[in-house]
């Protein structure tokens, strides 16, 4: 007696709760990631003060921001390493890995006792937890992406893909908003004794979470012939820096428009710590908003680089102005309106990007690639963007040296972007 067909009404349903399912498997990483700089980025200052003492407050914070940016070297070294274990031996196996070395990190970050206890060893401890950190992070986006692409129908991989920079936006948002309820409900000597690191411990409960959806729910890739990569290697070498390039000027701009502007807004807009986290909040709902309507509308297109291409143009027209109008007029409605709208186009010229980029790699190098590319990149420019824009306005008196450098940054990712293939609308190799 033959089996009963299944009605396509409950196949579909139950493809569709799959696809949900390992979008959020694939992201929950990159959450954990994005929420730990978030709220490593709110409590800079503070973390400078407790970790890196110094007679000027400035030196001090951009100490608290080398800590922050030193977590970067080690990223190309876990992109090249996980990015292959990803291709070799799975998705699933790679995403697991990461993501419990990362929720480490968070925690050692937030169980690390200060400069005044333990002298030298405080300092040191927190930059061995970002160097851990970061070789994690140097493999999770490539072997995330390439699950988002690679799972559900050809019609829908720009939605799918931009949820990787979405959920960017919901961990911003998320630290955001516990670092506010915090600075709102403490006081100063609370926040300073133990109030900032319970962020940090709440950002390990990440982790169980995602090991469990990661164990059960992501698939493993297949196999590749060897013969391919040799035939491919020098396409591949040509998109690997054009990759490199294009995803420059958008870290960049992540950096310094979601995690620096708290930092800034107070020590160059002299706006009160509690309102220049409002600013950062706006900028992460944007980004959480915005990113899958343009993943979408490129799926819709078919194409990808026009979406992308213009968003980017409409940033580098608009920085020097909106930064300009911020020293100008320096309130909350000012500042928070600016960012919103720079936002806009930021996550207009990035969203299709994170489909337009992998898809120019084939399936059974694509997580090697795309990882080791992202995490140079972000190592090289968005790791550093904080410091190096700190480190402007300091030794130049000038405090539009944010918007400049960002500017040089996003000119050189669009001629970048204008050189990669159209994937849009194609069946992926």
């Amino acid at each position: 007696m033959s089996a009963k067909p299944v009605p396509s009404g409950i196949v579909e349903q139950n493809r569709a709760v799959s696809s949900s399912r390992i979008v959020v498997a694939a992201t929950v990483g990159n959450l954990l990631e994005f929420y730990d700089f978030t709220v490593y980025s709110f409590f800079a200052l503070t973390i400078a003060k407790l970790f890196f003492p110094s007679h000027d407050p400035i030196v001090s914070t951009l100490m608290a921001l080398f800590a922050f940016a030193i977590g970067f070297v080690a990223r190309p070294l876990g992109g090249f390493v996980l990015g292959r274990y990803a291709d070799k031996r799975g998705r699933r196996a790679a995403l697991t890995l990461t993501i419990f070395l990362m929720a480490l990190g968070s925690l050692t970050i937030g169980l690390t006792p200060t400069y005044e206890s333990i002298g030298l060893a405080a300092p040191a401890i927190i930059i061995v937890a970002r160097l851990v950190q970061g070789f994690a992070q140097g493999g999770e986006f490539g072997a995330a992406t390439a699950t988002l692409l690679e799972t559900g129908s050809a019609k829908g991989r720009g939605f799918r893909a931009s949820w990787q920079l979405a959920s960017q936006g919901a961990a911003a948002l998320m630290g955001s908003g516990i670092a506010a309820i915090l600075t709102y409900q403490l006081s100063s000597t609370q926040l300073l004794e133990w109030g900032w690191r319970t962020p940090f411990l709440i950002g390990t409960l990440i982790m169980p979470v995602g090991v469990y959806l990661r164990r059960h729910i992501v698939e493993e890739p297949p196999k590749a012939e060897a013969s391919k990569q040799v035939v491919l290697e020098g396409y591949l070498v040509r998109k690997w820096f054009l990759t490199v390039f294009a995803i420059m000027g958008m870290t960049v701009a992540t950096y310094v428009l979601m995690y620096y502007i708290p930092t800034y807004s107070i020590q160059y807009l002299k706006m009160p710590a509690r309102l220049s986290m409002l600013v950062s909040i706006s900028a992460a709902a944007v980004s959480l908003t915005f990113c899958p309507i343009w993943g979408a509308l490129s799926d819709k297109m078919q194409r990808r680089k026009p979406l992308t291409m213009t968003g980017r143009v409409m940033l580098i027209a608009l920085l020097y102005p909106a930064f300009w109008l911020m020293n100008q007029f320096p309130s909350l409605p000012v500042v928070m309106g600016l960012i919103i709208v720079l936002m806009f186009f930021y996550t207009m010229g990035s969203a299709p990007a994170y489909a337009l980029m992998p898809e120019n790699f084939p399936k059974h190098v694509r997580a090697g690639y795309l990882a080791s590319a992202y995490a140079v990149s972000v190592s090289v420019f968005g790791g550093s963007a904080q410091l190096v824009v700190a480190w402007l306005i300091r030794v130049s008196g000038n405090t539009m040296a944010p918007a400049w450098y960002m500017i040089a940054c996003v000119i050189v990712s669009l001629i970048a972007v204008s050189m990669l293939e159209e994937t849009g609308g194609r069946e992926l190799t």
